[in-house]
């Protein structure tokens, strides 16, 4: 019987710096014989506390539309990535804050992989870091991955939920 591969555990969500984590990611293992799991977070995301000074008309987003929003990003970028010949990719959709959810699920893992993005300092310290928080937080090695330029990428950027959802 050959040994388990070990896994690389990627957040992902439909920004620049998500596809380019997952390109990471997929590299990576395919150099080292590793294993990927593409985690995307959702949560319900109380408006008032994400925006406090803008109003928000509506309804909260039902569970179910949220996790489907997520399964579909999954499903667009794994679309725009390439996967190396010999690499076993699976995925998890998972309901929780994404820093949190992202550092359970790579509890096992021998790397973390995360975009970052800039959302601003008053908002990174409204709503956190999902790329610091795991830094901080993950039991393993975290590599956090900015997306070129050309895509939009600036350096020293933070990941942070989309409103309504955290695909991550």
């Amino acid at each position: 019987m050959s040994p388990r591969p070990a896994l690389i555990v990627v957040g992902l969500d439909d920004s620049p710096q998500g596809t380019a984590a997952a390109t990471f990611a997929l590299e990576e293992a395919a150099r080292c014989g590793d294993a990927v799991e593409v985690v995307t977070a959702w949560h319900v995301d109380l408006p008032a506390l994400s925006y406090p000074t803008l109003p928000q008309a509506g309804t909260l987003p039902q569970r179910s539309e949220l996790r489907t929003h997520a399964e579909e990003v999954q499903r667009r970028v794994l679309a725009r990535v390439d996967v190396p010949v010999g690499v076993s990719v699976s995925t998890e959709v998972v309901e929780g804050l994404a820093g949190q959810a992202l550092v359970e699920s790579a509890r096992h893992a021998r790397l973390l992989v995360v975009g970052s993005r800039a959302i601003g300092p008053i908002r990174a310290a409204l709503l956190g870091s999902v790329s610091r928080y795991c830094a901080h937080h993950a039991s393993c090695p975290v590599v956090v991955v900015p997306a070129s330029p050309a895509e939009g990428g600036h350096e020293g950027e933070d990941l942070v939920p989309v409103t309504g959802s955290t695909p991550v």
